[in-house]
């Protein structure tokens, strides 16, 4: 199989847009921009390719659905707080996977910020009218953020992205959201947002009870950072200024990458080359064993599997 590009899917929202760069969702299908598979959507290549594609573990693991979705998100204003279930509250109430994530801090304006856990104790008992009143938000773990930082999101952890900042988000495939407030914004019919508190009430980790919610990382030049180790996806950063080569012989997994900034050149081992561009994203099948990643003087990528 070759090194595939997908088509970026804008949507546009009511704080900023979000542009899903590989995506298997039901109606916002990525689809192949070149090459033999041109046209093709991400579901119709693992329904084709199979274990070829998404690797043997995984196909096993997830069968033909696609185990993660991936995007950039361009925040112009606060986003709701919200929490994911995980895996079994959300399987045996919607009949889909939980809903794990990462975000890493493409870009951001001074003094933005992000919540992501509690920074006291919030009895579940109170839950409801402090939502009601607006007091939860003494209760949420704000962050300053700048760009490089990055944050791993588990099911269970309440969090939200503030103004003013680029996400790049990697997800388990999963549509399922609790919103669980909104800063009490009315719309312009002078009504409040929909909430899901009494939904979000079993899927809130209240224990999760976080100083310090970032990830602790050394950047590396031309060498593998590791991110993200997890059950539901690793990643890793890589920022290269010179040809680097990646081996693959101990990873049964298709390996998406994100381009954050730069421009680089993928050339697999029978010479097929794939142009990524900042802001685009490339997905190299688990039947490729080996890439050449060839930068245009500096390009910084996210790299994300399953294991």
């Amino acid at each position: 199989m070759e090194i595939l590009k997908f088509n970026p899917i804008f949507k546009p929202t009511l704080w900023g847009s979000e542009t899903w760069v590989v995506s298997a969702v039901k109606g916002s299908e990525s689809v192949v921009l070149s090459g033999s598979c041109r046209g093709m959507t991400l579901p119709q290549i693992l329904n084709e390719y199979g274990s070829d594609f998404v690797g043997k573990k995984n196909y096993e693991r997830f069968g033909n659905d696609f185990p993660l979705l991936i995007k950039f998100i361009d925040a112009r204003q606060d986003l709701s707080i919200q929490v994911h279930p995980d895996d079994l509250l959300s399987q045996r109430r919607h009949g889909k996977m939980g809903k794990n994530e990462m975000w890493y801090v493409v870009d951001a304006d001074r003094g933005s910020q992000l919540i992501a856990g509690f920074r006291q104790r919030t009895e579940v008992a109170d839950y409801a009218q402090k939502v009601a009143d607006g007091s939860i938000e003494n209760d949420l773990n704000k962050v300053n953020v700048n760009p490089g930082d990055c944050f791993y999101i588990p099911a269970g952890r309440v969090h939200g992205i503030g103004a003013g900042m680029v996400i790049a988000e990697i997800q388990q495939t999963s549509d399922v959201t609790y919103r669980i407030y909104d800063y009490l914004r009315r719309d312009r019919n002078g009504n409040l947002r929909e909430l899901h508190t009494e939904l979000a009430l079993e899927a809130i980790n209240f224990d999760d009870i976080t100083e310090d919610p970032k990830v602790h990382y050394t950047e590396k030049r031309n060498a593998v950072a590791e991110l993200v180790s997890s059950p539901f996806f690793t990643t890793n950063e890589l920022k290269l200024d010179a040809p680097f080569t990646r081996q693959y012989d101990e990873i049964d997994s298709f390996r998406v990458y994100m381009c954050l900034s730069g421009e680089c050149c993928f050339l697999d081992s029978e010479g097929h080359g794939m142009f990524l561009h900042a802001g685009e994203s490339a997905v190299v099948p688990a039947s490729t064993k080996k890439v050449t990643i060839v930068p245009d003087n500096e390009v910084k990528l996210l790299e994300s599997f399953v294991e």
